[in-house]
């Protein structure tokens, strides 16, 4: 076999190989394999949609919990409190009512929404308020550690800027 012969043969053997590459990896495979991930892609954003529409949703039930909390904290008379110590807040029963179903249809645990029960329920110091704040850090993945552990200025009571009380 000749040299001409020899390098024909390896031109048309690269030729043939380069055209089936075109064909079987271009035009099949590649265009297969984007297709799929782009979908696994769009997958995977509409989850992380959702996540943060979920947390959100959470975050807001959480936040509202703490206010409803502090308007019946503010409405509650305390043994070493006179009276006009505390400003009282105001809340609906609808309002609090639309809370719990959100606390109990976006929280992983229930430490929130049965303190909000205590809070509503049973006899409790304005402290407690410290409780229900660590907890909501927590279903909000804020944190795991107490983040303000002073329990005897925990709740205010009332600001002498408040221009309600300035009247």
């Amino acid at each position: 076999m000749e040299l001409k012969d020899i390098l024909t043969i390896v031109g048309l053997s690269i030729t043939f190989a380069g055209l089936i590459n075109v064909i079987l990896y271009q035009l099949i495979f590649l265009p297969k394999f984007n297709k799929t991930f782009k979908k696994f892609e769009f997958e995977l954003k509409q989850k992380d949609l959702i996540n943060q529409e979920q947390w959100k949703h959470k975050r807001d039930a959480c936040f509202n919990a703490l206010n409803i909390a502090d308007a019946l904290l503010s409405n509650y008379k305390y043994p070493n409190v006179k009276d006009g110590e505390i400003k009282p807040g105001k809340i609906s029963t609808e309002e609090v009512r639309k809370c719990f179903n959100d606390l109990a249809c976006s929280c992983r645990e229930a430490t929130v929404i049965d303190l909000l029960k205590k809070i509503m329920f049973e006899s409790v110091s304005p402290d407690i308020i410290v409780d229900l704040r660590n907890a909501v850090r927590i279903e909000l993945d804020f944190g795991n550690q107490e983040f303000d552990k002073d329990r005897d200025r925990a709740f205010v009571g009332k600001v002498g800027a408040d221009p309600d009380l300035k009247k």
